[in-house]
């Protein structure tokens, strides 16, 4: 297991994972995390990814998860901290 300066936390599964996505040169990829913590679907997760231009990641919120360049949105980075990125049975997992 690695953690990330912002506290998130990923496997060697979730990295060898994003690791074999396609990409083209100088992309990055986004990471969205969301949780509802209120109303009805409160407990309720999210996740999407998706490839970005280099030059549209806001630096603050760079990191490398294994040789990949991803970007966290500062709402991603508080929901996913202390948890653990993992790739199970071909999805991603968050783990408390």
């Amino acid at each position: 297991m690695h953690r990330l300066r912002c506290g998130v936390i990923y496997t060697n599964a979730f990295a060898d994972y994003i690791a074999g996505l396609a990409h083209g040169p100088r992309q990055v990829l986004a990471l969205e995390y969301l949780r509802a913590s209120t109303g009805p679907k409160k407990g309720s997760e999210w996740w999407r990814m998706e490839w970005w231009p280099a030059h549209r990641a806001p630096e603050e919120c760079m990191f490398k998860i294994g040789t990949v360049p991803v970007v966290l949105s500062r709402q991603s980075q508080r929901g996913l901290k202390n948890r653990c990125l993992d790739w199970r049975n071909g999805q991603v997992a968050v783990l408390s």
